[in-house]
């Protein structure tokens, strides 16, 4: 009987763990209105003229009228638009616990400098700090929705706090976020491996006749190829710190250059991306 008793007694032990876990790491979604506030809770309806909202902790279900909202983040990383706000330049970004409100940071984008890794093994920051730029090129032309900071003031602030790609890992993203007055961090790397070496030759023959005697020549010409496997792995996360997109992609293409076309291919992919 006693035995039983502890059985029990472990059992509702292990379930009372298992649920405050659980509930520990549970999503929530994020409404965003008009005028900048943010909801954090969970969307339980959405009608034709208003949603049914659950805020965080509570059990009380709130009406919200659509007109009044911008957008939802759904806790699976979905974004839903409702009504777009009158386009602006981006907001300066501004230094850690620098009061930045939400309307301040709300839907700036900013994209970090690549981790590059070239085909000999070692990091290429230059290049890091090119894909970070076509990176940004691309989402300027497909995230109409959003405004995308320039490379060049993401770059100085890291600078100015003494950040690089070596030790970006010391911030998280919801500080990184904070830190350049932005919405969403988009975190990125490539890797790029050489796979095999082609060679290939060619012999050409050619003679001329002298009389009775014929003179020939023989034309030989070798070449080789290398071939190289490109692997762009992307990360997007908000300012309250959640992953909003991971996706890793290895390009179709055995040339050097090939992270461009799978950069874009993860692009078309992201919540940020508009037709």
């Amino acid at each position: 009987m006693k035995a039983n008793l502890k059985t029990c007694f472990s059992l509702v032990v292990l379930l009372f763990i298992f649920s405050v876990a659980s509930a520990q790491e549970k999503q929530f979604d994020k409404v965003v209105k008009i005028d900048g506030e943010e909801m954090i809770g969970n969307v339980t309806a959405i009608n034709d003229d208003a949603i049914s909202f659950i805020h965080k902790g509570e059990s009380l279900t709130y009406t919200v009228k659509t007109t009044d909202i911008n957008k939802i983040q759904f806790a699976s990383g979905r974004v839903e638009f409702f009504t777009e706000t009158p386009s602006a330049s981006p907001a300066a970004p501004a230094a850690p616990n620098s009061g930045n409100t939400v309307q301040s940071h709300h839907n700036q984008v900013a994209v970090l400098p690549f981790d590059y890794m070239g085909s000999g093994g070692s990091r290429d920051d230059k290049m890091g700090l090119k894909v970070q730029s076509d990176c940004y090129t691309f989402l300027k032309k497909k995230a109409a929705m959003f405004n995308i900071q320039d490379p060049m003031t993401t770059n100085a602030l890291l600078v100015k706090n003494n950040l690089h790609v070596d030790n970006l890992i010391g911030l998280t993203p919801g500080e990184m976020a904070n830190l350049l007055g932005v919405e969403y961090v988009i975190y990125g790397s490539v890797v790029i491996t050489q796979t095999g070496v082609t060679n290939s030759s060619s012999n050409a023959y050619s003679s001329k006749s002298n009389g009775n005697r014929y003179n020939s020549t023989n034309f030989g010409s070798s070449t080789s190829s290398a071939s190289f496997n490109t692997n762009v792995d992307m990360k997007i996360y908000n300012d309250q710190g959640q992953n909003i997109y991971a996706d890793t992609h290895d390009s179709f293409w055995p040339d050097e250059n090939a992270y461009e076309i799978t950069l874009q291919y993860l692009i078309k992919r992201t919540p940020l991306y508009t037709k």
